[in-house]
């Protein structure tokens, strides 16, 4: 594998994919030069690789008129949905199977002391999060964000900024309190039909365990309901004497700031015995939450509020839910492409290994562009995530649809929403599965796009997938002979003193992560 990636040129690379000439230099050559030549008034301050282009409409299609606003206690990971697909009895025997194998993987491959004492501590920042109530007593200051200080107190002038350098000022702190990048977008008209009804956790706990499989809906508390109100500023107010349960929004202009935080490639690829998840893939998946609700978000609100202006996002408690999903956030907001799997979203510069949050603010923002990298249309050929995955949730459909599948669950599905043509995912079986057997995360560490980006063959992977679609089969059989493999959970902790900070950027073993 190393061999391979110092011995094989660009040009006897061109010779195998069969471009040769002059066509083939029109569509390799700017590969190997800085061409990030988008405009900070196109791109809001981020300038991307050249091959990464902006397009009108997103490269999955949406259909405006049957996207509604969608209920998140019935997401993917709520007991409640899923218990109804198979059956009550017969989803509570799986969470009993999943305790039970849980157990028994302490200790074994990628579970073992040292894989554990990382998962754990890493994990350790939630139990700082009530730590906010000792600050401020007002629930509204974890949805809406603390405001140290203002512009009336400062004795100036609220920010006045056009959408552009709006853009450009809210991707610069963000960088600075820790997000990999950031995507705007205006909700105005049919976007707003992305806010939730609910949320899935309130101020008293959360609404998608086992214990309101046949108790629903959950009671005032274990939900925040949203709403939007002719008034000038959100606010909180209780429901059923309950407090921090009614979040409201303004019906005013208002603007998404998807938040993108990356993760760590090497670690996420990790498997231990029988391909079961490990504790460093877990720790790899809850850094994103660490990352930023412990910097980005209460930094960013903070910064916005300190402007004049303000900004929703999450709830007290609230770690992965907030107000819209934060993948359509991230599509719409040109951050992101949509990938074979309908509940991951790819990026360009970091792939798959992506967490996604979004908060929505009145700071006038541009509009920033989906995107076309080639990665959608990638997904339409290459199965691998598909063929990889031990539940065999994804689908390995040629192409994407409309319908949404009803699989084998015994009602209608309840956790997709319309509206998207995609390549949809039986998230049951995955959800099923996966707590018994630790799912391995392998449709992300997988992916053809969670690679080391220091040689040269991955950046020419990226960029020939961005501009043709003829050699997506051929790229996804190389994918193998490039080392797009898992990684063993032991490598793992001989080359992390190697690794970057966080684990997210170029490594040091530049010739092959595996």
């Amino acid at each position: 594998m190393t061999t391979f990636h110092h011995t094989v040129s660009r040009r006897e690379f061109m010779k195998v994919l069969g471009l040769t000439g002059v066509g083939a230099a029109a569509l390799t050559s700017p590969v190997f030069h800085d061409l990030d030549e988008l405009t900070a008034s196109e791109s809001g301050g981020w300038k991307r690789p050249w091959w990464v282009k902006s397009v009108d409409e997103p490269t999955v299609e949406i259909d405006w008129s049957k996207v509604k606003r969608y209920d998140h206690r019935t997401m993917a990971h709520s007991s409640y949905p899923n218990a109804q697909h198979w059956g009550a009895e017969k989803w509570l025997a799986n969470r009993a199977e999943s305790s039970a194998a849980t157990k028994a993987r302490v200790g074994t491959k990628g579970n073992t002391l040292r894989d554990t004492a990382l998962g754990t501590a890493g994990g350790i920042f939630g139990s700082y999060r009530p730590v906010l109530p000792y600050i401020t007593k007002n629930p509204k200051d974890g949805w809406m964000g603390l405001t140290p200080t203002d512009p009336q107190k400062l004795g100036m002038a609220k920010w006045q900024g056009t959408p552009e350098e709006n853009a450009r000022m809210i991707r610069a702190a963000s960088i600075c309190f820790g997000a990999g990048n950031i995507g705007t977008a205006e909700l105005s008209g049919h976007e707003r039909n992305l806010v939730y009804t609910y949320t899935r956790v309130g101020p008293k706990g959360n609404s998608t365990g086992d214990g309101f499989v046949n108790k629903w809906p959950p009671p005032a508390g274990y939900w925040r309901k949203i709403d939007f109100e002719n008034v000038d500023v959100g606010y909180i107010e209780p429901i059923d004497g309950v407090d921090d349960c009614h979040l409201v929004l303004p019906d005013r202009p208002l603007w998404d700031i998807g938040v993108m935080i990356p993760m760590a490639r090497a670690s996420w690829s990790t498997t231990g015995s029988g391909n079961n998840s490990t504790k460093l893939s877990s720790e790899s998946n809850s850094a994103r939450y660490r990352m930023f609700h412990q910097s980005t978000y209460p930094c960013l609100q903070a910064f916005i509020n300190i402007l004049g202006y303000h900004s929703y996002g999450y709830g007290a408690g609230d770690g992965p839910g907030g107000m819209m999903p934060a993948e359509a956030s991230a599509v719409l907001g040109g951050v992101s492409e949509m990938g074979r799997s309908s509940e991951i979203c790819i990026q360009p510069e970091h792939g798959p290994v992506t967490g996604y949050y979004s908060i929505i603010t009145d700071l006038p923002m541009m509009q920033a562009k989906p995107i076309d990298a080639g990665i959608f249309r990638f997904c339409h050929t290459c199965r691998r995530c598909a063929e990889m995955c031990p539940s065999q949730a994804i689908s390995h459909e040629a192409e994407p649809s409309w319908d949404i599948p009803n699989f084998d669950y015994i009602v209608p599905n309840m956790i997709n929403n319309p509206g998207k043509r995609l390549f949809w995912t039986n998230t049951t079986q995955c959800q099923g599965f996966s707590g018994i057997n630790g799912c391995s995360q392998v449709c992300r560490g997988i992916c053809t796009m969670n690679t080391e980006k220091g040689a040269m063959v991955h950046e020419l992977v990226h960029a020939t997938v961005s501009t043709t679609g003829v050699f997506n089969g051929f790229m996804w059989q190389m994918g193998k002979t490039f080392g797009y493999e898992l990684l063993d959970s032991e490598k793992w902790w001989e080359m992390a003193p190697s690794l970057p900070t966080w684990g997210t950027g170029k490594s040091l073993w530049s010739s092959s992560l595996h």
